[in-house]
């Protein structure tokens, strides 16, 4: 197993990576499959299929494309796990969607790592229950001060089958949407978010030197407009404005202040 993960991040680092994207995991939907020795694993991921046969197989049993990967567990568990390359201290966005007949039927562990292999921090459990139809899995994570590395691993408990498909582990600095630092030149505006993360609700405070029109909007990570909180209307050089982020999904969004000349972009963390 150690050899294969080795091999595997040896490859993740000849691919080139497109500097845009946000998901740092290979072959993430499970679409690519090789025969290795009469083995059939998903590129860039090593499964329990190495040591028991029909543990980890293919299926048309899809979230999105045309494959996903079942993992059906005998007296171990059946597993998935590949590793990558991560930046120290930056918040990503994990993301994964099962289905399972079972009440409790595995896990996701994400667990970072030092250069030596050595986990760095403590691992994030994101257990698995049942749904019948494909559910969605996600947390906010923020890589250790020591960590180089990402171990993910998706498992079942004995006995018990699960489907998994599109396990992504977003960078959040390479997204769409970048977060800038306040321009202090002709115009002077100013954007704080607090608290973040939030849960529940958080406030915008917001000031800017001229007496002009602003929008102040959400956006979640891959830069979609979630929604137009304060829309071209004039204001005062300071305000703040009680977002309620209870509907809105654990994740990275971005505040955006817009006014006359210029834009600013700060981060807002949704973790429930």
């Amino acid at each position: 197993m150690h050899k294969t993960l080795v091999v595997t991040l040896i490859i993740s680092l000849i691919l080139p990576i497109v500097s845009q994207a946000q998901n740092i995991l290979l072959n993430s939907s499970f679409e690519i499959w090789l025969d290795s020795l009469g083995i059939q694993m998903p590129f860039a991921w090593f499964t329990s299929e190495a040591t028991d046969s029909g543990s980890a197989t293919r299926t048309t049993n899809a979230h999105s494309g045309l494959f996903a990967i079942k993992l059906t567990g005998s007296d171990t568990s059946a597993f998935a796990t590949t590793i990558s390359i991560v930046s120290p201290q930056t918040y990503y966005y994990f993301s994964g969607w099962c289905k399972t007949q079972s009440f409790a039927a595995g896990a996701f562990i994400i667990t970072w790592l030092k250069l030596s292999q050595q986990p760095a921090g403590t691992p994030t459990i994101i257990p698995i229950y049942y749904s019948n139809t494909y559910r969605n899995y996600n947390a906010v994570l923020q890589a250790p001060d020591s960590a180089i590395f990402v171990n993910v691993t998706v498992g079942t408990l004995p006995y018990l089958t699960i489907y998994v498909d599109d396990v992504t582990l977003s960078d959040t600095a390479l997204t769409g949407i970048e977060e800038q630092p306040e321009i202090k030149n002709k115009e002077m505006i100013g954007l704080n978010i607090s608290p973040t993360p939030c849960q529940n609700y958080t406030f915008i405070r917001y000031n800017t030197s001229e007496l002009s029109q602003i929008s102040l909007s959400l956006y979640d990570i891959r830069g979609r407009l979630i929604k137009e909180l304060i829309s071209k209307i004039k204001h005062p050089q300071n305000g703040i404005y009680l977002l309620d982020t209870k509907n809105l999904k654990s994740g990275i969004y971005f505040v955006q202040l817009k006014t006359k000349h210029k834009t600013i972009n700060k981060k807002l963390i949704i973790q429930k």
